[in-house]
């Protein structure tokens, strides 16, 4: 009778502790975004091959982190690929978030924090966290769009590059 007591009690801590581990996400729940990825190239003229490719994903509203010092904010993940024959430099305090209502979000917190200088042929990958402005929260802002904007320099030359993300239903992406 006590090995099924015993074994009880510890299915039931088994359970208890799965669902305080699938509780302890960093992201708030029911916000994904498609494109997963969006995808920016940049032609040069007279060529039909990207010499920059840029897949952009959102992914999700992360909830503040004292650990890692990170307030409430958008996750933004960045892969450069220089596929022509100059340098690129990305400065990640160029790209600015706003939601489909025009509200703009703090500067983003980028990780790594340096400017990237992606060499031709080279891949790099960047985070950004775009915290929500002061006084506001996922549920006072306008989410169910986004346009990231950012700035490369290819040569020593800036080009703009924009990206659009809409909020997904869950059927979207095989939540129940």
């Amino acid at each position: 009778m006590r090995m099924k007591t015993a074994g009880v009690l510890f299915g039931a801590l088994f359970l208890i502790s799965a669902g305080c581990a699938s509780r302890s996400s960093p992201y708030v729940e029911g916000f994904r975004y498609a494109p997963e990825p969006a995808l920016a190239v940049m032609l040069k003229q007279g060529t039909q091959t990207p010499s920059l490719s840029v897949m952009v994903s959102v992914i999700g509203l992360r909830q503040a982190d004292s650990d890692n010092r990170l307030p409430p904010a958008i996750e933004v993940r960045m892969r450069f690929e220089n596929n022509g024959q100059a340098p690129i430099t990305f400065d990640p305090h160029s790209a600015s978030l706003v939601t489909g209502a025009l509200q703009s979000f703090d500067q983003p917190d980028a990780r790594p924090p340096a400017p990237l200088q992606i060499a031709p042929g080279q891949t790099q990958t960047q985070t950004l966290f775009f915290p929500f402005p002061p006084g506001s929260a996922p549920r006072t802002m306008a989410l169910d769009s986004l346009r990231l904007r950012w700035q490369v320099q290819i040569d020593g030359q800036p080009y703009l590059q924009t990206a659009y993300f809409e909020r997904a239903s869950p059927l979207y992406y095989g939540a129940e």
